[in-house]
């Protein structure tokens, strides 16, 4: 490296040229750094071909745990469900009938129980009231 600068001072006054820094040869250390990067990455790529490398990176998809809706159960796939974007029309008519329902619900009177055939079968005393 010395002995290039050198050559490098030389010519840029012979040839009244400024050699910029970057143009200067590298460092054998940082050179051999570079391709011990290099050839890790290749290593870790050669090491995910093949269908040994393919049937180990799927058990350990399945071991980490559910990635797709297919996989998900319970809560996890009602959340998933709601808040994907193809539901959305479902999901507005499913609140909208939920809130219609617990208004009706609300509004129920007494009286309207004791008038009710369908309340006091399955609700009331068990039997419908005569007529």
């Amino acid at each position: 490296s010395m002995k290039l600068s050198t050559l490098e001072t030389a010519l840029g006054e012979r040839f009244h040229v400024s050699v910029p820094k970057q143009a200067t040869m590298p460092d054998y250390a940082e050179v051999n750094e570079y391709f011990q990067k290099r050839m890790e990455e290749s290593r870790s790529v050669w090491a995910k071909r093949g269908k040994e490398a393919r049937i180990a990176a799927y058990n350990q998809r399945l071991a980490e745990g559910p990635k797709t809706w297919r996989q998900m159960k319970g809560m996890p796939l009602i959340i998933h469900e709601i808040k994907h974007v193809g539901n959305r029309p479902f999901m507005w008519g499913f609140l909208t009938i939920a809130l219609g329902t617990v208004y009706v619900q609300t509004k129920f009177t007494d009286e309207m129980r004791a008038n009710s055939d369908y309340w006091q079968t399955f609700h009331g005393s068990g039997k419908p009231k005569a007529h």
